[in-house]
């Protein structure tokens, strides 16, 4: 059996910590099939594959032209049984059968005009385009993979599809989020110019994100909490220069604190020494921070809408993340609770997730769908 996993977005965050997962857990379940993976240039000249992987250079950046017309050219060469696909954007004129992975359809649920820089008859047709790419590869693939229970019912019920055609298979996290000793702390905040006590965020800051908010909620928490700082990581685009800029306007603007990209060696260290890891956001396809920052001994306040709760389980403090006052209040019981209940709770509920468990499902599901033909 040939499976093909288009791998482009290998160095990415999120889609890319997915992809290396999954095809490091497929490498050490199955040696029989033959898989081929599709890489840029960069990973096609790097990266090391067993035996029963082949590497075909498909240097084609998603999102382009060259993806609905060279891609699906590059695709068709390797003569394959089945495609996987991890992301929304197949291309249109590719004939073979395939598999999706679906992460959320943010992009179709928000919207709104701070959600964009382009003008609005532009961002609206980006947006039609948005839904026919996901509309089309949704009822074209044979089956669909998401990440969580939350955004199967938004693909069911937005797409109108059986809820047979769309498997649940969660994400996990890597092995080395686990708390970190004093001298790894400091270290890695040094690096950051960070200084305790502090509460975190980390992620994009689009407008759904809703990080605005946060900062709003700090505001409440400054007077009782004095020394306390707001340390919010992620690389520094367009948004969130915008919402720095728009920081620098409130009065305990000193307090917040914008370190811009966080490396993976650096962010177990981030997670451990922080009060709190909170995630505001009004939409979350899944929220991998969560399960992060329970690896690393953080404590949780996080938003009670959309996969959040499914992640967080009984772990986390929950919000309504429409109040700056319910907010700020979650957080403070998160702070003042010494107990260890929560963080114990939380190392436990790391480990009902299993990147494991999720490509033993993927490779069953390849193995049920490669041999049919394509209806």
């Amino acid at each position: 059996m040939r499976i093909g996993i288009d791998c482009r977005m290998w160095n990415e965050t999120g889609i890319g910590r997915y992809i290396r997962n999954i095809v490091g857990e497929l490498a050490k379940l199955d040696n029989t099939n033959q898989y081929v993976v599709f890489l840029l240039r960069p990973e096609y000249e790097s990266l090391t594959l067993p035996a029963n992987f082949k590497k075909v250079c498909a240097d084609v950046r998603w999102h382009s032209v060259k993806e609905q017309i060279t891609l699906p050219i590059i695709f068709a060469t390797e003569k394959l049984d089945l495609l996987h696909v991890p992301h929304f954007n197949v291309p249109i004129f590719y004939p073979g059968r395939f598999v999706t992975t679906i992460h959320d359809i943010t992009v179709l649920k928000v919207r709104t005009g701070r959600a964009t820089t382009l003008p609005y008859p532009v961002y609206l047709l980006k947006y039609i385009s948005a839904f026919l790419t996901y509309f089309l590869a949704i009822k074209r693939s044979a089956h669909v993979f998401t990440v969580s229970a939350f955004v199967k019912d938004e693909i069911v019920s937005t797409f109108r599809i059986k809820p047979a055609k769309v498997t649940i298979q969660r994400c996990a996290v890597d092995q080395n989020f686990y708390p970190r000793v004093e001298s790894e702390i400091a270290a890695a905040l040094t690096r950051y110019s960070v200084h305790q006590p502090y509460l975190f965020y980390v992620g994009n800051t689009h407008p759904h994100k809703n990080v605005e908010r946060l900062l709003m909620a700090f505001g409440e928490l400054v007077p009782n909490y004095p020394t306390l700082t707001l340390v919010i990581g992620g690389k520094k685009d367009f948004f969130c220069h915008r919402l720095e800029q728009e920081s620098k306007s409130l009065p305990y603007a000193g307090k917040i604190k914008f370190i811009g990209f966080v490396d993976d060696t650096d962010l177990p260290a981030i997670y451990s020494g922080a009060e709190v890891f909170v995630n505001p956001s009004k939409y979350e396809g899944f929220g991998i921070q969560v399960l992060e920052a329970f690896g690393c001994g953080c404590k949780v306040a996080c938003s009670n809408t959309t996969s959040l709760p499914e992640v967080g389980g009984d772990c986390a403090y929950y919000f309504d993340p429409n109040s700056a006052s319910d907010i700020s209040q979650r957080i403070s019981q998160a702070m003042l609770d010494a107990s260890e209940e929560r963080k114990t709770c939380g190392f436990n509920r790391v480990k009902n997730f299993s990147w494991q468990e999720s490509a033993v499902q993927i490779h069953q599901t390849y193995l049920n769908f490669a041999g049919k033909s394509k209806p």
